[in-house]
This record gives C-alpha cells, sequence and structure tokens, in this order.
C-alpha cells in the first residue's frame, strides 16, 4: 500500500462516502465495531495492520450504493469503490476493498463471482476474513440504533463468544443470521450476549490501544 498517514487514507474514503449520499454515523459505528473485531480476534485470522486499513475502508463504504440502488447496494458499492481512482490504494488493493464491501450482505463470496474469481488464493481468504467481520459489525448495529457500543470476544476451540456492550435492550439475531461466512472462514460458531452499560461510558473504540479481550483457549 501507498505511504500515507492512516488519517489521509481515511480521510479520502470519507470524502468518497460523502459524494454518495450515505448514513455516516452508521458507517463509522460499523467500522468502529469492526476495527474491535478485528484487533481482539487477531489470534484467529493472523492479518495485519495493512488488512485493518482495507477493513476500516470497506466499513465506512459499504453502504455507498444505497442511493443508487437500495436493493443490490452491495454491489453498487463495490462498484463505486472499483471505479474510484481517487482512493489511495492500489488496484488490486481496490478489488480487495470492493468485495469486502459487497460481501457485508447477500450471498456469501464463490469462486464463479465477478471479481472475486480473478483473485488469487490469498486474496480470496483476505476478501472472506474481511467480510465476515464487516458482517458481524454490520449486525452489531441492528437498525442502525447506534446501541452497541462495545463489544468483547473470547476465542474458544469451536467457538467465538461475543458480548455486545449496549446502553439499551437491543436485538442481535441480526448478528446470528450475519454469522455464516465467519462460521464458514474459521470453522467456528459465534455465541452472542448482551450487556447493558452506562450511556455516558467511553470505551475508546477505535483505539488499537484499547485492551485486547482475545484469548486462545
Amino acid at each position: 500500500m501507498v505511504a500515507l498517514k492512516i488519517a489521509d487514507i481515511t480521510d479520502s474514503v470519507v470524502e468518497l462516502g460523502r459524494s454518495c449520499p450515505f448514513d455516516m454515523g452508521h458507517a463509522f459505528r460499523v467500522s468502529r465495531l469492526a476495527l474491535r473485531l478485528f484487533d481482539q480476534l487477531a489470534p484467529l485470522h493472523g492479518m495485519g495492520n495493512t488488512e485493518r486499513i482495507w477493513l476500516r475502508a470497506a466499513a465506512l463504504l459499504h453502504d455507498i450504493g444505497k442511493s443508487q440502488d437500495p436493493k443490490d447496494h452491495h454491489k453498487t458499492a463495490r462498484d463505486i469503490i472499483l471505479r474510484s481512482a481517487s482512493l489511495p490504494f492500489r488496484a488490486e488493493e481496490r478489488v480487495i476493498i470492493a468485495l469486502v464491501a459487497r460481501y457485508h450482505r447477500g450471498s456469501l463470496p464463490e469462486g464463479d463471482h465477478a471479481y472475486f474469481r480473478d483473485l488469487d488464493a490469498e486474496s480470496q481468504l483476505y476478501v472472506a476474513k474481511l467480510a465476515s467481520l464487516l458482517r458481524l459489525a454490520d449486525g452489531l448495529d441492528e437498525g442502525r440504533s447506534g446501541l452497541v457500543d462495545d463489544v468483547f470476544c473470547q476465542i474458544r476451540p469451536r467457538c467465538v463468544l461475543l458480548r455486545a456492550l449496549s446502553r439499551d435492550t437491543v436485538s442481535l439475531r441480526k448478528v446470528l443470521r450475519k454469522a455464516d461466512l465467519f462460521g464458514r472462514t474459521f470453522g467456528r460458531d459465534v455465541v452472542v450476549g448482551v450487556e447493558i452499560v452506562p450511556a455516558h461510558l467511553d470505551l475508546g473504540l477505535d483505539s488499537k490501544a484499547a485492551p485486547a479481550y482475545a484469548a486462545a483457549r
């Protein structure tokens, strides 16, 4: 990836998002939660900072196709990202980011899908891993309620436990529905619980320095 500061990359991504009317609050919430999942599940997925940046970009842009095509907005988001030369990523990185955004909903990645079929095996695995995290993060903001402030993870041999911290009672059925790609990619079920926390609690969702709660057991 080109040598740019994280803030510069984020600014470029947000600028593209603003050019396509989208729910910025939802996008930033999903991005923060996706990064929390990424950081805490690092022992499981084994990816690094470059892939984290790809996930952030895809999370911020996953819904930018809604104003053009609400029904197939995931595919429209993919196409917008692929066409955007303003993003500070190499062409092959844009394909990965576009596909991660594309697979935040709908069908799971398959070998005959457009663009995905042209990637090498390593890049296809990156797409599957990152999209599985994005699907979970999107599910955590079910109904775009903004109620889930944070999520803590524990890695178990056969499952991953997600403890969602919420300011009010919230249904997380969508998380379980969107755990399909995670299960296929990592061979683990997802178990979700909710804990009610004070609304004023500052959890620093976007900080890599935040404590890691993932533990291989």
